[in-house]
Order: C-alpha cells, then structure tokens, then sequence
C-alpha cells in the first residue's frame, strides 16, 4: 500500500507552522496497511500511531530530511485526511472549522448568538496544547 503524506516544520523561535508543499510517498507492509485501515476512521489515532512507527520515523530520517541534527515537525495530511487545521486555524477560519474543534475539545455553545471571537479564542487555547503533542523532533545523524 502506498502512504501519501505531507509535513509541516516548526519554527520555534517564531512558534510558526511552517507548509512542506511537498507530497511524499512511501510504500507500507502488508502488516502495516491493515492497521492502518483500522486506524484511518479515527484521525488522531492514525496520527499517534504514524508518529511513533519506526518504519515512519526511518523514512523520514533516510529520505526527508537525511541531515537533520535537529528539526520539529509534524504531519500535515495523510492520504487526504487533513490536520492542517491544527496548526493554520485562526479566529476567522471556516464554520468547518470551528464545527471541529467545538466537538474535539468538548466545548459548549451557550447559544447562537455566542461571540464567534469568543469561541475562536477557546480554541486557541487549546491547541496551543495540542500542538505541542504534534510536534515531534527529529534527530536524523547521517550515515558514516
């Protein structure tokens, strides 16, 4: 099964999200293609489960970044399934958007009339503990 992915990297001086733009191919196990398949419905899953495979993390050392000593990133989008949103979202994103967040941190409208800014800020609030568990860092050492 081939795994299509893009990345983002973080700046930590700017605490910026930073787009890789490049689509990145990999082909997975037969092993790994079925836990996968059983992971993809639960996208934060897929995620933890990607970012703590060896066979995720040697590829991105050998064919990504190869001379990386030092680098945090995070994953962008697996396959189509975006988590773009974590790391781009701010207080004017799409209904969509907000819709998400609302159902993934739990949080509660008082009514419709709700400031959007108010609720966009609750979010931020929150992500800006959920990025961090994204990030991972990468320590690639080059081959001798």
């Amino acid at each position: 099964m081939q795994l299509q992915f893009e990345l983002v990297s973080y700046d930590t001086v700017l605490d910026k999200f930073n787009l890789d733009e490049t689509m990145y191919q990999m082909e997975i196990s037969d092993e790994d293609a079925q836990t996968y398949e059983i992971l993809k419905s639960s996208d934060m899953n897929l995620y933890n489960w990607l970012k703590e495979s060896a066979f995720f993390l040697n590829y991105i050392c050998d064919e990504v970044y190869p001379n990386s000593k030092s680098k945090k990133i995070a994953i962008s989008d697996i396959n189509g399934i975006t988590y773009r949103r974590f790391y781009f979202f701010k207080v004017t994103s799409s209904d969509a958007h907000y819709a998400y967040f609302k159902k993934f941190f739990t949080i509660f409208e008082e009514s419709d009339w709700q400031d959007r800014e108010e609720i966009g800020d609750e979010i931020l609030a929150h992500l800006s503990v959920k990025r961090q568990e994204l990030i991972f860092d990468i320590e690639c050492t080059p081959l001798v």
